[in-house]
């Protein structure tokens, strides 16, 4: 079960990543995704089930070409991400070249060469080109990466960025292990302790685990956060649907997985809300308790018929939309404790 799980496991949690992580327009998603799918791929092409398929069909050891190519895509998605969020399009241009000429030689050498044997023609060359091609880029994810993790303000945040900073270095220990081992198969010195299990197998799996964890806490934390204020905003934004269903776009149903846009919808459907019931409220309050009970008391008294009050009421809430949204959650929070109470009311 143990071999099953290291020789699957981090294909499948990479496909699991992916389907969890949703297409959008933004170049920076996109290239997220298209590391993720690189890191899926090559997983998959190491599987057991792969390799006895390539035998199967005539073509041997394409998998690994296959591969090493997808993961070369992976780490130049993920740098070229970094380096463009940093404002360096120079060295993005730079570095595809570089990813670009380094498939290239990968491709060009394997080939060439008539098997996979390590102490066959031209295979201690593609290790030297996989290598080549792999090791700046994961220098500069590094670098990258631990310079955003100590100016992140988002304690997940930080931690995804830390683990994936691990999972390259490991990843670059074992780039260079695999090619110390390829160059030794056709030179004078020996490296018996690079080929056991701790480095030649449990070092890349970590590797991977690490970088795909790293990239998931993140986006996994961000759902929570984003299902957590779906969820606190219901009662209010029902409440304010009910008195005034024009409101929402959408009529009342269950929303197991949230999605940005719907956040932002319930957003702007709860001010719609407010808007329309602002003439009934009294607006002589400040705090999200105070504006809770206000919002209570009017739409009571619009639904009892009262006349509107017209004050001039002073719009209260965050400065941007992630703290508008943390505002209106409290005063949610705050509305749906004053609403079972049989007498709540302006205090």
């Amino acid at each position: 079960m143990g071999e099953i799980l290291r020789r699957y496991g981090p294909a499948a949690l990479a496909w699991i990543l992916l389907l969890f992580l949703r297409p959008g327009p933004a170049p920076g998603r996109r290239l997220v995704r298209f590391c993720v799918l690189g890191l899926a791929v090559s997983q998959t092409a190491l599987t057991p089930a792969v390799r006895e398929l390539t035998r199967a069909l005539g073509v041997p050891s394409v998998e690994l070409l296959v591969a090493h190519l997808a993961m070369v895509g992976a780490v130049w998605a993920g740098a070229q991400l970094l380096l463009r969020l940093h404002g360096l399009p120079a060295a993005a241009r730079r570095h595809s070249a570089w990813a670009l000429a380094g498939g290239a030689a990968m491709t060009v050498t394997f080939a060439l060469a008539p098997d996979v044997m390590p102490q066959s023609p031209f295979v201690m060359e593609y290790c030297i080109a996989y290598a080549v091609a792999l090791l700046p880029e994961f220098a500069v994810i590094a670098r990258l990466c631990l310079q955003d993790a100590r100016k992140a303000p988002d304690r997940m945040l930080r931690a995804g960025l830390g683990l994936v900073v691990a999972g390259v270095v490991a990843a670059a220990a074992y780039m260079v292990i695999r090619t110390v081992i390829a160059i030794s198969a056709r030179a004078p010195f020996d490296f018996e302790y690079g080929k056991g299990f701790l480095l030649s197998k449990a070092l890349p799996t970590t590797a991977h685990l690490l970088v795909l964890v790293g990239v998931g806490v993140p986006a996994v934390a961000g759902w929570l956060r984003r299902h957590r204020q779906f969820r606190r905003l219901g009662p209010l934004w029902l409440a304010l649907y009910r008195a005034e269903p024009a409101i929402a776009l959408e009529p009342p149903r269950t929303t197991v997985f949230p999605t940005r846009l719907q956040l932002y919808r319930r957003v702007i459907e709860i001010r719609d809300g407010l808007l329309v019931i602002r003439p009934y409220r009294n607006g002589s309050g400040a705090g999200e308790h105070q504006e809770a009970a206000e919002i209570l008391a009017a739409l009571r008294a619009r639904e009892d018929g009262l006349p509107p009050l017209s004050p001039e009421t002073t719009v209260r809430g965050g400065q941007d939309f992630g703290s508008d949204t943390e505002y209106l959650c409290r005063v949610a929070d705050a509305f749906r404790e004053l609403s079972r109470k049989p007498t709540a009311g302006v205090s």
